[in-house]
């Protein structure tokens, strides 16, 4: 599939970038409610804490998911319950501090090979998604379809080095408290 049009609507930039370091299959059994960047109140940007807000079932299908998938990931580091119904799975990405970095300052170019990849395995290599996801990854393959696309002159996107917006971190940010035990 080729580019035609710009991808307009703004999207989660922790699903997409973030995310797919969990190892998690897309189209897994359970997908998160949302992901986010920080937990106002509870963690920054900096902190590198990346949370997933997950409806917590009674069903066998997600304790298993949560057993298999969530608990043993090496980068869980807490889960902690919302309400009666939801639980936010926090873990640690430390240890991918530049990659981090560089997402959150809309620089998905600089990624590193290794975490392209796994991006590229998770959006899923015949998703009519995967060009936009490359154009991000790869700007320099697709400055010229893109000055066609929004009437810019090529070099003036070369300047700026990126295709895809920076996090919107107030849609980046959960805004919920934690449930009082």
């Amino acid at each position: 599939m080729k580019i035609t049009e710009l991808y307009k609507d703004y999207f989660q930039k922790s699903r997409v970038f973030v995310y797919p370091a969990l190892g998690i299959r897309r189209g897994a059994s359970v997908t998160p409610e949302e992901t986010f960047m920080s937990w106002e109140g509870y963690f920054s940007v900096k902190d590198t804490k990346f949370c997933c807000l997950y409806t917590v079932a009674k069903t066998h299908t997600f304790q298993n998911f949560e057993k298999t998938k969530l608990l043993v990931n090496p980068r869980f580091y807490d889960v902690i319950k919302v309400d009666d119904e939801r639980a936010v799975y926090v873990f640690d990405y430390q240890d991918m501090i530049e990659d981090w970095n560089h997402i959150v300052k809309g620089k998905y170019s600089k990624i590193s090979k290794e975490h392209k990849t796994k991006i590229r395995q998770y959006i899923g290599l015949t998703s009519g998604n995967l060009p936009y996801i490359d154009s991000f990854l790869y700007p320099e393959k697709f400055f010229p379809v893109y000055s066609i696309l929004i009437d810019v002159n090529e070099k003036l996107l070369r300047d700026v080095g990126e295709l895809c917006d920076k996090p919107d971190f107030e849609k980046e940010t959960l805004k919920i408290e934690a449930l009082q035990c």
